[in-house]
């Protein structure tokens, strides 16, 4: 055994404590979380900091880890789309390179699962060798609905590449700005049917609304410079992107919404209305570096059932790192309570992604992962200590 104790003890399904210690198997199953006094001090291991279960980041895109450092911050959505789209090729050995570094940052960053966008099969091996466990999200998009059985083949043949890596793996549409209603419907079905969640970016910038609302904005630039002919398939609903493509969901499948940068009360208190497995995901670095604006949190927090916390990718990050997204967030909005920060890190992470039974929180069975956050450092930063060896 193991008796481990800080400065309080996160156990994420209960309150935290104090003057306890989180007791490890040999294996690193979660034991009990007991009274320090009932312990030998002797066999006490002491940490700075809170004691807690392993990160799970909610969105991560690994196949753009080579572009770190590449864009320019502050570009809007479209704009940095556009970069994407024309500089993601590289040698493959940079790209295989850049994740692996990724993927071994995360887990230094006390991350034990992820939920990771892939286009293809490029990031499999490393993620299937990896020691975090990951949900890939095989994302599929087009404008045209008579593409969606080409695409839905492509995407089950994704699968099966994933899951032959022992990987678990679902489909995902892309965002309203690249899907058609056909689509999604066959993809959520598809999710419903295996039981599995899905993923969506969703309310990113003024311009997806733009484009929904009344057919105009940035957006209409970035398809004429891919040679799209948009107009053929798209008509504006008048609504929001949120409002015009969340009924095409399905309803049973647990739903990631990635961003939501600028969603109001309305959009969050009408989707969980309409949708009861609704997972909103904040990303606040990648906000800052793509719109220079975070989502109105605090609003979501009092009228959403689950939040979970991403990085995005490092295309639009400096690191991948879910303590650094959570003390952007403290800085932006200190009211929110840590409790509630570390709950979504946490938790609910794990919730969203199907892995509950093993990540997320201190419940006796589980294998979690424990991590250290010491929140006030000499240089400012929150500091992040592995304590578990494995997960």
């Amino acid at each position: 055994m193991r008796y481990l104790q800080g400065n309080r003890i996160f156990p994420m399904h209960t309150s935290p404590v104090d003057d306890h210690v989180l007791v490890l198997q040999d294996d690193e199953r979660i034991e009990a979380i007991l009274p320090a006094s009932a312990i030998d001090p002797a066999l006490i291991e002491h940490h700075a900091g809170y004691i807690l279960p392993g990160f799970v980041n909610a969105h991560c895109h690994l196949e753009l880890s080579h572009l770190l450092n590449v864009f320019p911050e502050k570009t809007g959505l479209p704009g940095f789309l556009s970069l994407v789209i024309q500089q993601r090729n590289a040698e493959a050995e940079q790209v295989q390179q850049a994740m692996r570094d990724a993927d071994a940052y995360m887990w230094q960053q006390g991350i034990v699962a992820v939920g990771d966008i892939s286009n293809v099969a490029d990031s499999f091996q490393i993620k299937a060798q990896s020691k975090i466990a990951y949900h890939t999200f095989i994302e599929l998009f087009a404008f045209d609905p008579a593409r969606v059985a080409s695409l839905m083949e492509k995407g089950k043949a994704l699968l099966a590449q994933a899951n032959g890596f022992n990987l678990k793996a679902s489909l995902a549409p892309h965002a309203p700005y690249s899907i058609n209603e056909p689509l999604v419907e066959a993809i959520t079905t598809y999710c419903a049917t295996h039981g599995l969640p899905t993923s969506v970016h969703m309310l990113e910038s003024n311009d997806e609304n733009e484009l929904y609302v009344q057919s105009t904005g940035l957006f209409r630039k970035l398809y004429r410079e891919m040679g799209l002919a948009f107009d053929q398939f798209f008509t504006p609903t008048g609504k929001t992107s949120l409002a015009s493509t969340l009924p095409w969901f399905h309803k049973e499948v647990p739903t990631l919404l990635v961003h939501n940068t600028i969603a109001t009360s309305w959009d969050a208190e009408w989707a969980e209305e309409i949708h009861p497995n609704l997972f909103w995901c904040m990303c606040p670095n990648a906000n800052r570096f793509i719109e220079d604006r975070l989502p109105d949190i605090p609003m979501l927090q009092k009228e959403v059932q689950y939040i979970t916390i991403g990085t995005d990718s490092l295309a639009s990050n400096h690191q991948l790192s879910i303590a650094a997204e959570l003390q952007t967030i403290r800085r932006a909005f200190p009211e929110i309570a840590l409790q509630d920060l570390l709950r979504w890190a946490t938790f609910y992470g794990a919730k969203a992604l199907g892995m509950q039974d093993r990540f997320g929180s201190f419940e006796a069975g589980k294998r979690p992962g424990v991590v250290a956050l010491e929140t006030d450092t000499p240089d400012g930063s929150w500091k992040v200590t592995r304590i578990s060896r494995h997960t």
